[in-house]
């Protein structure tokens, strides 16, 4: 049985999701949807007070940080008290580059980390995909030292290659999206859809009506995108400032102006990639570590780092409730993407974690986990690790890794597998 078909049209290539009834020459013959990883990283710790979870099943109860999950909560996994070492992701300046790799990080001029999680996965699985993987950020990354003298390369980069190699993050969300479709075309005023409405026109003619209904969904919520990007680029083109000397490099479609609306697009972005089998490892950097990320929205007039160190109070509690609130919209909307059986959500493993429980602390990681990656998981618990002999992150990170094909004798900081995930 075909299940996926790839449209191709003036420098365009267009991939359709996976189509139950299609069997069209040149359509991928994949009989069972593929497994997905994704991480979503945000820094400088979380509001411990309302991070908390109890019980499993229809008894799982969720604290306040969690509220935007409650719809979902059943195919999440609430993960407390795994750790790295202190060393690993202590302190503000390496806890980005530790987190998928469960290495300290090399202090002084010469860098040097370790290969990320999603970039194993990537090298051992990207090869079945156009993009071995994603790699996407929200915030420009930092030059220079922390007064720690770790480089803070390490503070904005989460997705390592090699152990001297970061992945710069694509930032803005046009070029992203671009690269999803291998738009090649400087018409940035014809959408993606007008390449291959034809073709777009001939598939929905030979499939059933719920792949039709499929079909529709995926090309509005395409359009929807495409639509966004380009009030950015007129935006940015009218808002150009002499103060930034970055905006003279900035691109005509620009950045959105506030993090609310770059994050979403973003996460609309990993979800189409995934949808459309165009590579199934991501990753996006929220925040980097010392962020300077600003919350208007919120109401908070101060950047993401000061706030950090009022862990205790409602302003910082509003921003982590906003970053779990961006992952529960990337969660809820490939929990809406049918597939096979269940989901796209289903076949995936989505993660969220911080480096750091609160400013300067990393006694355990603030973590999620949602999608069972096609029955691999048991979801809809809560995880209690803190007082566990064994409880490293590394283990979690191996434990994905096997359940997705790429098997290892060890990962980071460990050479076992997390017992009861």
């Amino acid at each position: 049985m075909s299940r996926r078909v790839v449209l191709h049209g003036l420098g365009a290539s267009m991939a359709l999701p996976w189509l139950e009834s299609a069997r069209l020459c040149g359509a991928d013959a994949m009989k069972t949807p593929p497994k997905r990883f994704a991480f979503l990283f945000f820094g400088d710790g979380i509001h411990p007070p309302e991070w908390w979870s109890k019980g499993n099943g229809s008894s799982l109860e969720l604290g306040p940080a969690f509220a935007s999950l409650e719809s979902v909560k059943q195919k999440v996994n609430f993960i407390h008290g795994l750790r790295h070492p202190d060393n690993v992701v202590g302190g503000h300046a390496k806890g980005a580059a530790g987190i998928l790799t469960g290495i300290q990080p090399l202090g002084g001029r010469r860098i040097q980390a370790a290969v990320s999680m999603d970039q194993v996965l990537a090298q051992r699985l990207g090869g079945d995909t156009v993009l071995p993987s994603l790699v996407l950020g929200c915030e420009r990354p930092v030059s220079g030292f922390h007064e720690s003298s770790y480089s803070m390369m390490y503070a904005s980069h989460v997705s390592w290659s090699s152990p001297v190699s970061p992945v710069p993050a694509e930032l803005y969300p046009s070029l992203a999206f671009d690269s999803l479709f291998e738009s090649r075309s400087s018409r940035t005023h014809v959408s993606i859809l007008d390449y291959v409405l034809d073709q777009l026109k001939d598939v929905s003619a030979k499939v059933s009506h719920s792949d039709n209904a499929k079909i529709e969904e995926y090309t509005t919520s395409v359009r929807e995108i495409e639509q966004r990007l380009v009030k950015m680029q007129e935006r940015g083109v009218d808002e150009k400032s002499g103060s930034d000397s970055r905006e003279l490099n900035r691109p005509a479609d620009g950045l959105p102006n506030q993090i609310d609306e770059h994050s979403r697009l973003m996460c609309d972005i990993v979800a189409l990639a995934f949808q459309t089998d165009r590579t199934r490892i991501a990753t996006l950097l929220l925040t980097n570590n010392l962020s300077g990320q600003v919350y208007p929205f919120l109401g908070l007039n101060v950047d993401h780092h000061n706030y950090s160190h009022g862990w205790q109070n409602k302003a910082f509690a509003s921003i982590t409730r906003f970053w779990v609130e961006q992952y529960a919209y990337l969660v809820g909307k490939l929990d809406s993407m049918q597939e096979g059986d269940g989901t796209v959500l289903d076949n995936s493993c989505i993660m969220l974690a911080n480096e750091q429980w609160t400013a300067h602390s990393a006694p355990k990681i603030p973590l999620v986990m949602s999608g069972s990656l096609s029955g691999s998981f048991q979801t809809g618990q809560t995880l209690e690790y803190e007082s566990a002999k064994e409880r490293k992150m590394s283990s979690l990170c191996l434990s994905i890794m096997d359940r997705m094909g790429v098997t290892l004798p060890e990962f980071g900081n460990t050479t076992d597998q997390l017992v009861g995930i």
